[in-house]
């Protein structure tokens, strides 16, 4: 008896990826982003906050310049090129031709719930504060 057996060949595998393998790669893309964009929105407040403390030390140099030439600071001026898309400045008392004290402001133009810092303030005197906590003012002023 002389059977013929046809050769049966193993079910080939289609190309491309299977559901389980798609579901896969999507967690592990949706973990890594749960990690990475929380931390690069430090970093990139980290950076605008130093812009705004930069921007708040030129302002109080130039109020000086202003008190050595007329004894006075004079809050209307030095508010030129302070335009930021993240921060908005001011000084207070506003609009004072001549007066003893300011106090330079940065606010940001939008409050995050995770900014322990808010607003910046920097004095005549050279006194930095912030209006959030505290505890975090070396950090807010980046360690200075």
């Amino acid at each position: 008896m002389n059977v013929r057996r046809e050769h049966i060949r193993p079910r080939e595998r289609a190309a491309g990826l299977t559901l389980v393998e798609v579901v896969v790669v999507a967690a592990i893309l949706a973990v890594l982003a749960a990690l990475a964009i929380p931390s690069y929105s430090k970093y990139m407040q980290r950076g605008h906050r130093a812009e705004a403390v930069r921007t708040l030390l030129e302002m109080a140099a130039c109020q000086e310049r202003v008190r050595a030439g007329s004894g006075y600071y004079d809050t209307r001026r030095c508010l030129e090129n302070t335009d930021s898309e993240h921060y908005l400045f001011r000084f207070d008392p506003e609009g004072r031709e001549q007066t003893l004290v300011f106090r330079g402001i940065a606010s940001p133009v939008e409050r995050s719930t995770h900014d322990r810092c808010a607003e910046l303030y920097l004095d005549q005197a050279g006194t930095r504060a912030i209006s959030g906590k505290q505890e975090y003012l070396a950090d807010c002023w980046g360690g200075r």
